[in-house]
């Protein structure tokens, strides 16, 4: 026994009014599936940039505290008679001091780490702030066997290291004192 296929004849179209017509098919919208909204961050990199003005705006006010602060606890110490830099200070310096000098020294970081803390007047607080730092890198010039071990800038001993960063500090001074304000 054959089976034979069974044929269907053609559909007939019926005919429809413009109003009962399908409309056309449309292009579907784009899938949002796939692709992430650009205020999602999409990465480490992402999620940094948006966090990092506001990390900006906080660091340079803790960078103005830090720095007022070693200022005002780097010249107490020096007020109170127990700066172990008094002695290098003294050593360094081209002229005879008197016992007066180291704490006015103090007082005068004291005064410098509590302008800085304030934010006032910085166009002024700069070349003051700019001296003094600079004032310190005498070590290196004046007295050479102290900062440097063996003759060779490359090989600093402790004083010269303490002397050295402070290229730190003077940096943070220029940050703090010169950005612009809101």
């Amino acid at each position: 026994m054959t089976v034979s296929p069974q044929v269907t004849p053609p559909a007939t179209p019926v005919p429809t009014s413009p109003a009962t017509q399908p409309s056309p098919p449309t292009a579907a919208p784009p899938s949002t599936t796939t692709a992430t909204p650009p205020s999602v961050p999409t990465s480490l990199g992402d999620r940094f940039e948006r966090i990092a003005p506001r990390l900006h705006a906080h660091g340079l006010t803790m960078l103005r505290a830090g720095l007022g602060g070693v200022f005002v606890w780097f010249g107490v110490l020096k007020v109170i008679g127990y700066s172990p830099a008094a002695a290098l200070v003294v050593a360094v310096l081209p002229f005879p001091a008197g016992e007066w000098f180291v704490p006015a020294l103090g007082w005068g970081e004291v005064a410098l780490g509590l302008w800085l803390v304030s934010g006032r007047a910085r166009a002024m607080a700069l070349p003051v702030l700019v001296a003094h730092l600079c004032g310190t890198f005498a070590v290196l010039v004046l007295t050479p066997g102290v900062a440097f071990a063996h003759a060779n800038p490359l090989l600093l001993t402790l004083v010269g290291e303490f002397v050295v960063k402070n290229v730190v500090l003077l940096a943070g001074a220029v940050v703090v004192t010169t950005r612009p304000r809101r």
